[in-house]
């Protein structure tokens, strides 16, 4: 009786043992187990062309990180229930099956960077990650966030997609990321910042958007960020933001918008009064234009120094030929809206080419048989550049590759009755008044073209 007493403790004794010691015998070959301080595979660096099968099932931290893995399957982590954090950066995945991290509930970082063969996303791929607080996805090629791909990740705080080729967000990518405080953008393609793109985002404390292309941003861009602390816009294509934008920013402390070609006239007033209000750090704002203010600070300048607009065909040709290096614009339409005061457009700009609006045409023959010898089309190049140099609606005069087909092909009744010895009158750099702006403005008629000419042959007659 003493003897199956004894052999029952020892027994007891060696299941409790069992369940103390940690279990290293399942670990996968190439690869490291321990249990402090909590259960982890480390198989990183092990030239590994898939992950492994054999990862314990009770394992809290996997590192796979810097092999050669291609795909993740939709079983490579489905029995690791107790997952917490998961590092996948620098390999060479291009495809992540769909339900690839299901079921991981208690997930908390998850670290995809550094896939350059990845690109897309699919828009369930994160789906459940209820806990994740940390996304990486980092230098992965992406070029576009699929609609609702961070959908219900309510306890997102870090989000780092810098170095991709993103070129657009879609509104209410991050509306779900009510927690998130991190958002890395820096380094990728984006043009425009939209007044939804950013929406949701109330606890957000640092954006990140330097190094884009970002050559405007919509008034209400920027209206669920109150608590925004850090703001990069630096080395991007901006030459001109509005104080209305900045004004929701009431938390803001540092701001960076170094690097652009700040446009210094009549629309950068609005900047310049928020500047007035600004408490926090700024970088310098270098003026581009007009050329006696070229180098200033833009914060720095007087207010009679802003009065008047200015033309300015050498920021428009850069600007423009850095906005094709990647692609045509998707629409025709002016990006600008109506936040360029129209005091600040050229008397040959009242066409509003980006809108795809009619013609107008003023009441100067004289003045009008200029503007239309300047729609001669008989040179493509030299067509091209003198397209890129006019000023147009928006403060960039970017124009798009796809434009109204009317400028790609004149009316021919139109380009028969342009003198074609006719010198073009150069554009002045002059600022003009706002008065005279108006003035110019007030003159200009709305109508088809085709009954002015018989008005234009009689000034001809008379020149």
């Amino acid at each position: 009786m003493k003897t199956a007493n004894f052999d029952g403790g020892r027994l007891l004794f060696l299941v409790m043992w069992l369940n103390l010691v940690p279990q290293t015998d399942s670990c996968p070959a190439k690869c490291v187990c321990f249990s402090e301080p909590r259960p982890t595979v480390a198989c990183q660096q092990q030239g590994l062309f898939s992950v492994p099968t054999e990862i314990p099932v009770r394992s809290q931290r996997i590192f796979l990180q810097s092999n050669k893995l291609t795909v993740v399957k939709s079983t490579s982590f489905s029995s690791c229930r107790n997952l917490t954090v998961l590092w996948l950066y620098s390999n060479n995945i291009s495809y992540i099956e769909a339900g690839a991290f299901y079921g991981l509930e208690k997930l908390e970082e998850l670290d995809i960077g550094d896939n350059g063969n990845l690109r897309t996303i699919s828009p369930t791929a994160f789906k459940g990650l209820t806990k994740l607080h940390t996304l990486h996805l980092h230098r992965c090629g992406l070029s576009e966030l699929p609609v609702g791909v961070f959908k219900g990740m309510f306890s997102l705080q870090y989000l780092y997609l810098q170095d991709n080729n993103i070129l657009l967000l879609h509104d209410d990518t991050f509306v779900d990321l009510a927690n998130l405080t991190y958002l890395y953008l820096h380094n990728n393609k984006i043009k425009i910042v939209t007044d939804n793109m950013f929406r949701g985002l109330i606890n957000l404390d640092r954006l990140l958007l330097h190094e884009n292309r970002v050559f405007y941003v919509q008034p209400r861009a920027f209206s669920d960020l109150g608590k925004l602390k850090s703001l990069f816009l630096f080395f991007n294509n901006l030459t001109v933001l509005s104080g209305e934008v900045m004004d929701p920013l009431a938390s803001l402390q540092y701001l960076r918008l170094n690097g652009n070609q700040w446009i210094c006239d009549c629309r950068a007033k609005t900047l310049w009064d928020w500047f007035k209000r600004f408490k926090g750090s700024s970088s310098e704002l270098e003026c581009e234009v007009p050329e006696f203010l070229a180098g200033k600070d833009l914060k720095r300048l007087k207010s009679d120094d802003l009065e008047g607009c200015v033309e300015m065909p050498q920021i428009q040709t850069s600007l423009f030929n850095a906005k094709t290096q990647s692609g045509k614009f998707h629409s025709t339409e002016n990006p600008m809206g109506e936040t360029i005061p129209r005091c600040c457009l050229g008397d040959n700009d009242k066409s509003s080419i980006l809108s795809g609006k009619s013609r107008q045409i003023t009441n100067n023959p004289l003045k009008e048989k200029e503007n239309m010898s300047k729609t001669k089309y008989k040179d493509p190049e030299r067509t091209k550049n003198e397209t890129q140099n006019k000023q147009n609606d928006g403060p960039l005069g970017t124009l798009s590759n796809n434009l109204d087909e009317s400028l790609e092909n004149p009316n021919p009744d139109l380009e028969s009755s342009t003198p074609s010895n006719k010198k073009k009158k150069k554009c002045s750099k002059k600022p003009k008044s706002d008065t005279q702006c108006n003035k110019s403005q007030a003159t200009a008629l709305q109508g088809p073209y085709i009954l002015f000419i018989p008005m234009i042959w009689i000034s001809l007659a008379m020149s």
